[in-house]
């Protein structure tokens, strides 16, 4: 690969000098003919005089792969030089006779500047590169789809689509790299207190969101765990996952195909994380976990259309109830009667009995069924459906579809506010195409009232148990978005672990 000079104009807009950069390099594959090149000046002869440090240092360390392909682009004729970019800056809204090209090559610069200034003049040298950088990239881009739209050498439309995928990539990393480093604003719970807990599939962990002190903690599993739940009296916090070197699909929603990987339940220690964790072999592809008053755990395992009963004090599964195919989420009726699943194949809800450990009902309700919500006084249940983009909505009394009302796209998990006026809705969207909206159910009115945006994959819904707070997981952002029910508006971001899925809120002792 050739590594040579690079002569880049910074003055057009800034009224800064020209800064040609120093050759970084040498030509690995041709070194005859690279010794031929003409060197350029040493960088630090370079003219940098009235440049900010910052700028200075930034411009020492751009990548040479970036300016080795931009300095063969303006071999190939694509641009005109400093002293030309220079003067088509002055004349090119005066002079209605400039090519379109030099006139779009212009704009972009001239568009690359000013944030490029502002970047440079962070506090922290870091941030200023990366700040600095960023448009830059977004230059290079722009300049290498002009060549893509108006030349027509294949050497530089090849050049052009090298320089798009680099900048683009090195453009998402730094925007990773300065989320990671932000310090987000502290969010104000007033008197609620707890924890939330968020289930990170990508990552092998769990992360607890103290919200007293807004500290982070993450825990380690030996599973990817899809959903996590607190047993009602909060003595066990319980996830569910394949092993953790097991793969999962993409969206974690899509498992046909995995009917023979062996998955676990982890039962922990909510107040002593230190403890050892036991583990309780479930069955195929485990996806949601709930627990009632009498000491069980009910495990969805979407690889054998079954629900696992699991003893959680004899650590062991003590039956297993048939449901439609690929069965997902479920929830527990709030007298503890009722296990209402969502069976994502076969367009069912499964009502088991929880006395006698049967299949009482099978509700069809729509396409792709992925999570059930319970209002809390037990009269109608709302279930997600994923590939219809609406929420079915389920009396109880009748076990009967009474309504649907549409919602965003693919919908995922939802919860009901403890005073059952709201019904909260995340909305993930698909995976080359996130969605970051959660759909506020008036269920008074059986409409949507109102559209929040969180972040990208918004996929688990959890409220705190005095109503104040909702807490969405967006799989796509790494993170834990905020509600403020009363305000009805997203009032922050905490980051967690990799692709978190499910999420629930554990009250203070």
């Amino acid at each position: 690969m050739k590594r040579t000079a690079i002569a880049l104009s910074l003055g057009l807009a800034a009224g800064l000098p020209t800064v040609a950069l120093a050759q970084v390099g040498h030509d690995t594959h041709h070194p005859a003919q690279a010794q031929e090149q003409a060197a350029p000046p040493a960088a630090s002869t370079m003219p940098m005089s009235g440049m900010p440090d910052q700028m200075q240092t930034m411009m020492q360390a751009m990548p040479a792969e970036c300016m080795s392909a931009m300095q063969q682009m303006m071999q190939a004729g694509m641009m005109h030089g400093a002293a030309d970019a220079s003067k088509a800056a002055g004349t090119a809204s005066a002079d209605g006779n400039v090519p379109d090209f030099t006139r779009a090559y212009v704009d972009s610069m001239d568009a690359m500047h000013g944030p490029m200034m502002e970047g440079v003049r962070a506090d922290d040298p870091d941030t200023a590169f990366v700040r600095g950088m960023i448009p830059h990239h977004r230059g290079a881009i722009d300049m290498a789809r002009i060549v893509q739209q108006h030349g027509d050498d294949p050497q530089t439309r090849a050049w052009a689509e090298q320089i798009i995928a680099a900048q683009e990539r090195e453009i998402a990393e730094m925007e990773a790299w300065l989320k990671a480093k932000a310090h987000p604003e502290a969010i104000d719970f007033g008197q609620t207190g707890g924890t939330v807990w968020s289930a990170d599939e990508g990552g092998n962990t769990l992360s607890a969101i103290d919200l007293g002190t807004g500290s982070v903690t993450a825990v380690p599993l030996p599973v990817s765990p899809h959903n996590v739940d607190l047993t009602p009296d909060g003595r066990f916090l319980l996830a569910v996952g394949t092993p953790a070197s097991g793969g999962h699909g993409d969206d974690g929603h899509d498992h046909a195909d995995s009917g023979t990987v062996g998955g676990l339940l982890v039962v922990l220690d909510p107040k002593d994380l230190s403890k050892q964790a036991t583990t309780v072999e479930v069955g195929s592809h485990p996806a949601h976990v709930v627990a009632d008053r009498q000491g069980r755990a009910f495990v969805s395992l979407s690889g054998s259309d079954e629900v696992a009963v699991v003893d959680l004090a004899q650590g062991t599964v003590a039956t297993r109830i048939e449901t439609g195919a690929s069965p997902h989420g479920l929830r527990l009726s709030p007298d503890g009667a009722e296990l209402y699943v969502a069976n994502v194949e076969d367009g069912s809800v499964s009502v088991i009995d929880t006395a006698s450990l049967t299949e009482a009902a099978r509700i069809p309700v729509g396409a792709a069924p992925v999570q059930v919500g319970f209002t809390p006084d037990g009269g109608k249940v709302y279930v997600s459906l994923r590939d219809e983009n609406r929420v079915a909505v389920i009396d109880t009394a009748t076990r009967e579809v009474t309504g649907r009302i549409e919602v965003g796209p693919n919908p995922i998990q939802m919860i009901a506010t403890p005073d059952g006026r709201q019904v909260y809705v995340a909305n993930q969207g698909t995976e080359a195409t996130p969605n970051d909206t959660v759909s506020v159910i008036d269920t008074a009115a059986g409409s949507v009232a109102k559209t929040l945006k969180t972040a990208p994959g918004a996929h688990g819904v959890s409220v705190s148990a005095d109503g104040a707070f909702v807490f969405v997981t967006n799989i796509a952002d790494d993170s834990v978005s905020v509600i403020d029910v009363a305000r009805q508006e997203v009032v922050g971001s905490v980051p967690v672990g990799d692709r978190p899925n499910g999420v629930v809120y554990g009250a203070s002792d």
